[in-house]
């Protein structure tokens, strides 16, 4: 189950008080690409576990163009497998903060979204536009403690990303000092919570200043 922290719970116009999410894996929306495809076998660019043929190029994107209005949130997976921000962070050794708030820079200084070739695939019966990814709807996604145990296992040295309590605390700082804070942060999965001694719902709750969270009370499920 994804959990989700939100700094902003205002909901749209609406008698229900629910929120509907989409939670995509990195590559199915990626902003650095602006290919798009329905299959999911696909590999990544960079030079790194090409034999990986799981990615997508921006599957979800037909989906927040077609219905952005029906989407309140957007909880985007970093820690997919062999991701960018795996690749970043793990492998060219980036300051894992300094990932986070470029990735928000980029989102901004592309108007909040991504363009998409639609018409790659004419069954879309999309053109080419912009997908509107503002950060009213972004939810920053990382992984809880079941992260650390797969990349302490040999065969998988860096296959996923792992935020430390820091590193998200220092990003949101500066995004926040910025006035680019995303509409929240999350994390999957709650059943793995004090695996390896990390809490990570208690991390962002303390962050964030959210003391029921802090405390044990988690916002959304």
């Amino acid at each position: 189950m994804i959990t989700v922290i939100i700094l902003r719970s205002k909901v749209a116009d609406r008698s229900c008080s629910c929120f509907r999410l989409q939670a995509p894996p990195e590559s199915y929306l990626d902003i650095t690409n602006v290919n798009f495809s329905r299959f999911v076998n696909l590999t990544y660019p960079e030079p790194w576990h090409r034999e990986f043929q799981y990615h997508g190029h921006n599957v979800y994107a037909y989906i927040l163009a077609k219905w952005n209005d029906a989407i309140d949130l957007v909880f985007v997976q970093f820690y997919e497998s062999y991701s960018h921000a795996a690749f970043e962070v793990n492998v060219l050794e980036m300051n894992p903060s300094e990932f986070l708030v470029g990735y928000v820079h980029r989102l901004v200084s592309q108007g909040e979204g991504l363009n998409v070739c639609f018409e790659s695939d004419p069954s879309t019966e999309l053109n080419n536009q912009f997908v509107s990814l503002p950060l009213e709807k972004l939810v920053l996604g990382f992984a809880n403690g079941w992260a650390v145990e797969s990349n302490n296992s040999e065969d998988d040295e860096v296959k996923h990303v792992f935020f430390e309590k820091h590193a998200v605390e220092s990003a949101y700082l500066e995004l926040n000092d910025a006035q680019m804070t995303p509409r929240g942060f999350g994390f999957w999965v709650i059943e793995e919570e004090g695996k390896n001694d990390i809490y990570y719902a208690k991390y962002l709750g303390q962050i964030l200043g959210l003391p029921e969270v802090a405390n044990g009370f988690v916002a959304l499920e």
